[in-house]
């Protein structure tokens, strides 16, 4: 397959060269006509081929006529270029390395390279966007739509990595539209046409997965299941529930954190991206990389964030299209965090201020004068701000309860010890809606009472009330939040995902690199394990048995696979956590559990334990402070006591140490310490460290700091400047990780547009590859190397479809406070 490189008009490079023939002299006179010859081939015959053998003897039998030979390779590289053949630019670039001397021809090889990298360029961007059309198309299940955006990314760029990208993301698509026969055909044809690609060993994999899947008779694993149903009641509540419209393909809308519907119901917002309720086209509110887009009570203007800053543009209230362009309304460090909320009369947005010298708490701001007024001023953290109707009051959440300050900041009390974040207000500003992860509540300032409301799965998620607020309105996505494992070759090329969509939390490698401890949930919600194989055969469920009273959480595997930790949640929020021996060959316990520690008062476990490298010691942090659990007798031992809690405990690979973050609010820091279990002696490492990996030395840290990654030794002395991670283009680097031989390091880059690559380091040859770079626009997290080195695992957060169709219903509001109120 050729290289596809626009053919530039170049008329006025052939009229100069042309000059330069006439001047050969007699002795030349062979070798001129030969290249005459070679000219009329290439510009009057068009026979381009002929044209290259002919300057390409011209230059092996005129070595020491360097003016002709220049010339020769100048015109070699034209005809290449007519060609579309990449192999121009090598062609330019001899010019310029082997015949320096030669101005004139120097000078055309570099105007012609200039012009080849400004078209390429604009050749990588548009098939990057083909992709990225091809990988919305296939999470919409238009696989052939999807295919047909991948085969145009390859028209753009063959013979590239991105064109091995998209083939093999055909390869994906034809397997999971059911294809399989279509499918192993791709996945065969990718293997043999580049057998020493970093394309390769994902793409074997895949050739496995079809394989199973075509032997076994297996769909790819996606639920369609359906409802017809236009009318739920549900048996807990008696509350009627009524379907009024359906959305498909490019009109669904995924529940992200910028989703919300517009003051008139006409309009669903997601992001920057708008969806008229109509059916019409979707488009972006504005021509920005905007997130948390949201319209005014009046729907004549927009609040948005871009580019770190808070944005509002006018817009028309009957097309929900911006009229005029942009206007920043304050800078400061706004991306993710939840939407501004509008006053009643659309002269106000209240918001999280969220700047270097503020504390998060909670501000309005004029949108026509700029005037600044502080909400509230407390030490921790305020968000989900939510403006009452009648203007008089803000709702918001701090530390998991539920507050309400007057406008004017005078009068603040909290509602609720254990409160959700609000979100929407009945029209009267007498109910106030608020939820957390696992339930809904309506609290009632008439009765100052909470209630707790229940919805049928079927409707999905509380969305808006009504214009009127009569009704209150559900949406059901066809798409639910996964958290998928996926796989990389440590080579590079594109993700593999072994487990399909079954949700991933963590995972750990196997020994021999072939299978995946994945830590996920059942079909109960339930927390379970699954060993998951590289070559898409059937997860195994493991089986955890044993006398113990309370609902069993698995959470880690010692580091030699002997023994399975789990917790059971006792009263006030504590946990007992308990082992138990485990066999890998029979994928269950063994024997019975015993409690390891009592009382726990929990915390995320990727952040609050670690194992001991030869698996005898867990350490662990218990009310702020890291104890030494031994697995073999004794009594846990606490080694650190200090005001602040600490994070991120992790021993060093030698086990003679612990390393442990310890985060200040006030000051904004994240100080890395080390200490001797033994000894009790805890050191500073760094004042602000933005993350880190133990180096395989045991003596010295890999760090994230300063847009920086530095070795950085047990006492501070900074050892080498690895990388300035700036200079990659990084905004937001993340999750590094040290490779199995101590090589290589991996870690998660974000760059300024919000691409996301894993990156690999060599620490020998100082070089860098990007990996996963089929999919550029997904959050990644949590990397692993396999044993061998050969794999890297992580895990990302993605809006997956499970159902054909998204779905919109409602319910009578009155009838909902009238049960409520029973």
């Amino acid at each position: 397959m050729k290289s596809s490189v626009k053919v530039f008009p170049i008329l006025l490079a052939s009229f100069l060269l042309l000059l330069l023939t006439a001047g050969i002299t007699c002795g030349q006179q062979a070798s001129g006509q030969l290249f005459e010859k070679a000219l009329y081939s290439e510009e009057v015959e068009g026979d381009l081929a002929a044209a290259i053998e002919l300057y390409q003897q011209i230059l092996e039998e005129n070595p020491d006529n360097r003016q002709l030979a220049a010339r020769a390779m100048l015109h070699k590289g034209l005809c290449y270029e007519k060609l579309g053949s990449e192999q121009a630019r090598q062609a330019y670039y001899d010019v310029l390395s082997k015949y320096s001397e030669q101005a004139e021809e120097t000078a055309i090889a570099r105007e012609r390279i200039s012009s080849l990298d400004a078209y390429v360029a604009e050749l990588n961007t548009k098939a990057e966007q083909h992709m990225r059309q091809g990988n919305e198309l296939f999470k919409r299940w238009e696989y052939e739509d999807a295919i047909k955006e991948y085969e145009d990314a390859i028209t753009l760029r063959p013979n590239t990595l991105l064109a091995m990208n998209a083939q093999y993301s055909i390869g994906h698509s034809l397997y999971r539209a059911g294809k399989y026969e279509d499918a192993l055909v791709t996945f065969t044809n990718l293997m043999e046409e580049n057998p020493e690609s970093n394309i390769a060993p994902v793409t074997e994999l895949m050739l496995y997965q079809v394989q199973y899947a075509m032997e076994n008779n297996e769909n790819p694993g996606i639920a369609r299941n359906h409802s017809d149903e236009n009318k739920i009641v549900d048996p807990e509540t008696g509350i009627t529930y009524n379907k009024i419209k359906t959305f498909s393909g490019k009109n669904e809308v995924y529940m992200s954190g910028g989703t919300n519907m517009s003051p008139d119901c006409r309009f669903m917002v997601s992001e920057n991206r708008v969806v008229p309720m109509d059916g019409s086209d979707p488009f972006n509110l504005v021509d920005m990389d905007a997130q948390r887009a949201i319209y005014s009570p009046d729907m004549k203007k927009a609040a948005f964030y871009a580019d770190s800053a808070i944005w509002t543009v006018p817009v028309s209230p009957e097309t929900g299209r911006s009229l005029e362009h942009p206007q920043k309304l304050l800078d400061g460090s706004y991306k993710f965090q939840g939407p501004v909320n509008w006053s009643p009369d659309g002269s106000q947005i209240a918001f999280q201020r969220v700047e270097k010298t503020f504390e998060q708490d909670i501000w309005t701001i004029s949108i026509t004068e700029g005037d600044l007024e502080r909400i509230t001023n407390s030490p921790g953290v305020e968000a989900s701000q939510c403006w009452s109707p009648d203007g008089n009051s803000i709702a918001y959440w701090m530390a998991g309860e539920l507050w309400l300050t007057s406008v004017d900041g005078n009068s603040t009390k909290m509602l609720l010890k254990n409160g959700g974040k609000p979100s929407q207000w009945s029209s009267d500003s007498k109910w106030l809606f608020h939820s957390n992860w696992e339930n809904n509540h309506f609290y009632s300032l008439d009765l100052n009472k909470n209630f707790e409301l229940a919805f049928p799965e079927q409707v999905g998620n509380f969305t808006s009330f009504s214009p009127e607020g009569d009704k209150m309105l559900f949406y059901y996505s066809s798409y639910d939040e996964k958290w998928p494992l996926k796989i990389v070759s440590s080579l590079g090329g594109a993700s593999y995902n072994p487990a399909e969509n079954e949700a991933a939390y963590g995972s750990i490698w196997l020994g021999d690199s072939k299978h995946i401890m994945v830590q996920g949930e059942n079909e109960q919600e339930e927390i379970t394990y699954k060993m998951i194989s590289l070559s898409g055969e059937n997860s195994t469920n493991i089986k955890i048995e044993g006398d113990v009273d309370g609902e069993l959480f698995p959470y880690d595997f010692l580091p030699d696979f002997t023994h399975i930790a789990f917790s059971v949640r006792r009263e006030a929020g504590r946990k007992d956590l308990y082992v138990a021996p485990f066999s890998v060959e029979e994928a269950k316990t063994t024997g019975p559990p015993h409690m390891i520690f009592e009382g726990w008062s929990g915390g995320a476990y990727n952040v609050t334990n670690s194992w001991s490298p030869d698996g005898k010691n867990l350490a662990l942090i218990h009310e702020g402070d890291i104890w030494i659990i031994p697995l073999e007798g004794g009594n846990p031992e606490q080694i650190t006591d200090t005001p602040d809690p600490e994070r991120w405990v992790t021993w060093s690979p030698d086990g003679k140490y612990i390393s442990y973050i310890i985060y200040n609010q006030s000051e904004q820091t994240a100080k890395l310490h080390v200490i001797q279990p033994e000894e009790g002696i805890s050191r500073i490492v760094h004042d602000d460290s933005q993350g880190g990996v133990w180096n395989s030395d045991s003596e010295s840290f890999i760090l994230i700091t300063d847009q920086e990654l530095q070795l950085v030794s047990l006492e501070g002395e900074i050892l080498e400047h690895i990388l300035n991670l700036k200079d990659l283009g990084i905004d937001r680097p993340d999750s590094p990780c040290l490779s199995p031989d101590g090589r290589h390091l991996a870690f998660i880059g974000y760059e300024f547009n919000d691409k996301t690559f894993i990156i690999k380091y060599s620490f020998d040859s100082k070089k860098i590859t990007r990996l996963a770079q089929d999919n550029l626009y997904d959050y990644k997290y949590s990397l692993s190397w396999s044993p061998d080195g050969k794999w890297i695992s992580y895990l990302t957060y993605e809006e997956i479809k499970v159902r054909p169709e998204s779905t919109m219903w409602e319910a009578d509001f009155e009838e909902i406070m009238e049960k409520l109120s029973e």
